[in-house]
């Protein structure tokens, strides 16, 4: 189930000038039988997960719902120009997680089994998140998901790999936290554990990640898993030649690439996990630009920006619309 997007909710026109979101098609509940009707330039998806179930579900702060509805305010008015004109875009609306989302935010977590009862909703998350995936992918469209935890992440995975001719597909992550912990029962710290274990995920690098807030359980089950690398924050010394490195383990000819970035990768972004160190706003874009020039992109996955005040809604808001057009303009670029 979609929840529509009504661009009048969010578009600020002016005269003399013509917004991205002017643009952009905005499917309605029967989009794939309009399909055809859409402009033949219309390449990406818009799909947004408003939930934090699986940020609270590996004891985070809560926010994350709110990514979703910023990123609308300045994503759809941003200027269409010679360098993105909105045409390319079909927002598609967000996957109906208000439920789920009342359900845990009711849930007393002093009460037994509380953590539990999180990672269960967040497999009721799971389940209508993949199909969607795979709508979008089989109509030959980018996914491009916003908002939520990086919980989202294992969903996206298998339905990308759902309708992939390998079956599987390989990741290159921008994050702090490597997110492969124990298969526990789901929750925003698991995704690319669980995606390897249901062979749906093949190659993953995690890039970036900070030494003091990656448990040493989970370093060891990377390091035993040839499928996998990472890098550390500390370690990187020339952002371009060090990330050309994580490109390569990832890269294939046959195997499409997934691009991932936890927004608290970048330093002092309003996100779950906020951190005073880490990538710059600059960096992160360039890791967007540079991997879709490397790798075929199967999907871009934007995730944990958790505002709750104005000065926040504008920081993560236009944050994860400079990403996205970054990502746009890089895959039209090729």
């Amino acid at each position: 189930m979609i929840v529509e997007v009504n661009p009048a909710h969010f578009l600020k026109t002016r005269k003399g000038e013509v917004r991205i979101g002017e643009k952009a098609f905005f499917a309605s509940k029967s989009w794939e039988s309009e399909i055809e009707k859409i402009k033949k330039e219309a390449r990406f998806c818009i799909i947004g997960i408003p939930e934090c179930v699986g940020v609270l579900g590996n004891l985070g702060r809560p926010g994350a719902q709110n990514g979703w509805e910023v990123f609308l305010s300045y994503f759809l008015n941003s200027q269409s120009n010679r360098f993105l004109s909105g045409e390319e875009f079909v927002v598609l609306g967000a996957v109906d997680v208000e439920q789920i989302q009342e359900k845990a935010e009711l849930l007393n977590d002093s009460s037994d089994y509380y953590m539990q009862k999180l990672h269960l909703l967040c497999e009721e998350i799971d389940d209508l998140v993949e199909p969607v995936i795979k709508r979008v992918k089989a109509q030959g469209l980018i996914p491009i998901v916003i908002g939520g935890g990086h919980n989202n992440a294992y969903p996206i995975i298998k339905g990308v790999s759902a309708v992939s001719a390998k079956k599987k597909v390989n990741v290159i992550n921008l994050d702090a936290h490597c997110d492969f912990r124990a298969l526990e029962g789901r929750h925003s710290g698991n995704p690319f554990s669980y995606a390897r274990q249901k062979m749906c995920l093949n190659r993953y690098f995690a890039f970036g990640l900070h030494q003091s807030y990656n448990n040493e359980n989970m370093l060891k089950a990377m390091d035993a898993d040839e499928q996998v690398k990472y890098s550390f924050l500390e370690n990187i010394t020339y952002l371009e030649e060090n990330l050309a490195d994580a490109i390569s383990f990832v890269e294939d000819d046959l195997i499409e690439c997934g691009v991932e970035v936890d927004l608290d990768a970048i330093r002092m972004m309003p996100t779950s996990a906020i951190s005073p160190t880490g990538f710059s706003m600059e960096q992160a874009r360039l890791f967007v630009r540079k991997c879709v020039k490397s790798l075929n992109p199967s999907y871009l996955h934007l995730t944990e920006g958790a505002p709750t005040n104005e000065m926040q809604r504008i920081m993560v808001g236009k944050s994860l619309s400079y990403l996205v057009t970054d990502f746009a303009k890089a895959l039209l670029d090729k």
